[in-house]
């Protein structure tokens, strides 16, 4: 059955700007085989109230400079959700874009019992080639005493989360859940020395045993039915900023593996076992990159989709070139049982476009009622005016749904050629140049 890769990251960037370079030496984009789809969570990103305003207008530095990195790679933003300091953002390959659908986020503040959103967890869920996923993204209480706090937190999240109008309305109904975070468990009854003592290659298996995650989990406290694959790299905090050093303030506050990343399969809704659906590759801590006082963690999964009988819900006849100064129509066709909206459009846009929803050059409403053309299809029209002036740009068509949030449809590659006077004048142009007499020529014949 086909897979598809999916690599998500957690970091906590401590209210950190982006560093200028390492983003875009980060290991997990530089795998052997580049992941169909990324996710990214990251928690206390600065969020003063000047910057918390903002980001409802503008992208914060840590999307832009993700973005800049994932999407000049072929990579799309499918959605993201931002909670305070907890940001969640989801890309894929551009195409995978008309098999993810039903694309919905939500989230839950649990800091000051639920009041405020410094903790709590943020999450998107689709519909990924027949199969439903959901990514979660969570930051819990810190401290070592608020062991019970956090798995309670837990509990809040999956309890008060819904998803209106799916089969799969909450965390747990779905196929395929990735929960990855900075979830804060600490170490038990443990000292600080010991825990440095036992951060090596070889003496891991004694720290497993005292982690207060590992310990609920076999308690049956929280995470029922999730796998966590065996930790095998050091404590991912509490770091001086910009080294491999553990904390040397006046807290000396002990090492602990709080950036976690777990996964669950529903074997009520696909049988067992559950390792034939999904299978963990990989899973590491950066330590190279010295930045912020928490290491980023990232994992790797292999999971099952139904991807031989996909069907896009529409599909573009051919496009063939464009040229400016000429109106252009297009056809496409949409499968009869689609929802369409008359809000839905369809977008030209270039590619390498980071935002569907965004990123159009130009656009045109959809035909009414499209679902009804049948075999017809529908037809429309780009006017030559609002075309793009670039033409040294490949560019692709996308059929964006209002109702739906997602690409339905996307076009082949094509290009926009100059306009026939544009080119006739270039032409003249390069004649004038060619028939010319050089300078020293001239000056050589006098």
């Amino acid at each position: 059955m086909p897979e598809l890769r999916v690599c998500v990251c957690t970091w906590n960037v401590a209210t950190l700007d982006p560093p200028p370079k390492i983003l875009e030496d980060m290991i997990w984009l530089h795998t052997a085989h580049a992941p169909d789809i990324y996710a990214f969570g990251l928690q206390e990103v600065s969020s003063k109230p000047h910057e918390y305003v903002q980001s409802a207008f503008i992208d914060d530095p840590w999307t832009e400079q993700i973005a800049r990195v994932v999407c000049s790679r072929g990579y799309v933003q499918v959605s993201s959700i931002r909670l305070q300091g907890i940001l969640l953002l989801l890309y894929a390959r551009m195409l995978h874009l008309p098999f993810l659908r039903n694309i919905q986020t939500d989230f839950t503040r649990t800091g000051l019992g639920g009041a405020w959103g410094n903790k709590g967890g943020v999450s998107i869920r689709m519909d990924c080639y027949g199969r439903s996923l959901c990514i979660v993204n969570v930051h819990f209480a810190a401290h070592a005493d608020q062991w019970e706090i956090r798995d309670k937190e837990y509990h809040t999240i999956t309890a008060t989360q819904e998803f209106p109008d799916c089969s799969t309305s909450r965390i747990l109904d779905h196929d395929y859940v990735l929960w990855f975070g900075d979830m804060n468990y600490r170490f038990e009854d443990i000292s600080r020395e010991v825990i440095k003592f036992h951060s090596s290659p070889g003496k891991l298996n004694k720290l497993i045993e005292k982690d207060q995650l590992y310990l609920s989990m076999k308690m049956g406290k929280c995470f029922d039915g999730f796998t966590e694959e065996k930790i095998a790299f050091m404590p991912t905090y509490k770091y001086d900023l910009q080294t491999n050093t553990y904390d040397t303030s006046e807290k000396q506050r002990p090492p602990a593996w709080t950036d976690r990343t777990l996964w669950r399969v529903n074997t009520n809704r696909l049988g067992e076992p559950k390792d034939y659906y999904i299978k963990q590759i990989a899973y590491k801590a950066h330590n190279d990159v010295l930045w912020s006082d928490h290491k980023p963690v990232s994992a790797e999964f292999c999971i099952q989709v139904c991807m031989d009988d996909a069907e896009a819900l529409v599909t573009f006849d051919p496009v063939e070139t464009w040229r400016r100064g000429d109106d252009v129509s297009i056809s496409y066709t949409v499968v009869g049982d689609t929802r369409t909206s008359t809000w839905d459009w369809i977008g030209l846009y270039k590619v390498g476009f980071q935002n569907a929803a965004k990123d159009a050059e130009t656009y045109i409403w959809s035909v009414p009622q499209g679902e009804t053309k049948g075999e017809s299809g529908c037809k429309t029209k780009f006017t030559a005016r609002y075309l793009p002036e670039d033409t040294c740009t490949k560019y692709v068509l996308c059929y964006y749904s209002k109702t739906m949030n997602c690409v339905l449809g996307i076009s082949n590659v094509f290009r926009i050629l100059p306009s026939q006077e544009e080119e006739n004048d270039m032409k003249f142009r390069a004649d004038q140049v060619e028939n010319a007499m050089p300078v020293e020529a001239s000056a050589a014949t006098i």
